[in-house]
C-alpha cells in the first residue's frame, strides 16, 4: 500500500506505517520476456524493440569478452570465507573476471557497435566497463560504445547507429 509521506513529500511503499525515511536498499529492475528473450530490464526490452523496428541487426548478451585471465596465487592469502572462517584461500583459483554486453552487432568476428542499457549502475560497473574499453583497444577492435540510461537515450542512440 503506498502512503503519502508528507515531511518528505515523496510515495514511499509500506505494508503498515511509514517512519518518514525512504528505503535504500538495492535497487531491483523488472524482468520481462519478449519473443523468448529473457531481459533484465524493461529499458533493455525497450532498446530491443526500438532497434527491432529500427531493422538494425543484432544480438543480446552473446557476446562475452574475457577481461582478466583466472589465476592461482602462489603465495598465502588469508581471507574471509562467506561462512565468516578466516583462512588460507591461496589453493583458491581466482576466477576470470568477464563482460557481457546488452546489444552488440558484430562483423567478421569483430564488434561495430556495443549499447549497454544501465538504468541504474552498480558499484561495479564503472571499473568493469572501463576494463572493456581497454580490452577492445589490446583487441584492435574499438567501436562506438552506447550506455543510454533511459527511453530518450535510447532513441539517440538508435538513431546514431542508423546514420553509422
Amino acid at each position: 500500500m503506498a502512503k503519502r509521506n508528507s515531511t518528505a513529500r515523496s510515495r514511499v511503499l509500506s505494508k503498515g506505517k511509514t517512519s518518514g525515511k525512504l528505503n535504500k536498499g538495492k535497487i531491483k529492475s523488472r524482468s520481462k520476456e519478449v519473443d523468448g528473450i529473457k531481459f533484465k530490464s524493461m529499458l533493455e526490452v525497450f532498446c530491443y524493440k526500438k532497434l527491432k523496428e529500427a531493422k538494425l541487426e543484432f544480438e543480446y548478451e552473446e557476446h562475452v569478452w574475457n577481461l582478466m585471465e583466472g589465476f592461482n596465487y602462489p603465495a598465502m592469502s588469508f581471507e574471509n570465507r562467506s561462512n565468516g572462517a578466516f583462512e588460507d584461500r591461496s589453493k583458491d583459483k581466482v576466477r576470470a573476471i568477464t563482460y557481457t554486453p546488452d546489444f552488440v552487432f558484430m562483423k567478421d568476428g569483430k564488434p561495430v557497435w556495443v549499447i549497454e542499457c544501465k538504468g541504474f549502475a552498480n558499484d561495479r560497473f564503472p571499473n568493469t566497463w572501463k576494463n572493456f574499453k581497454r580490452k577492445l583497444i589490446e583487441d584492435g577492435t574499438p567501436c562506438p560504445l552506447f550506455v543510454p540510461k533511459n527511453q530518450k537515450q535510447i532513441l539517440e542512440v538508435i538513431k546514431l547507429i542508423t546514420e553509422l
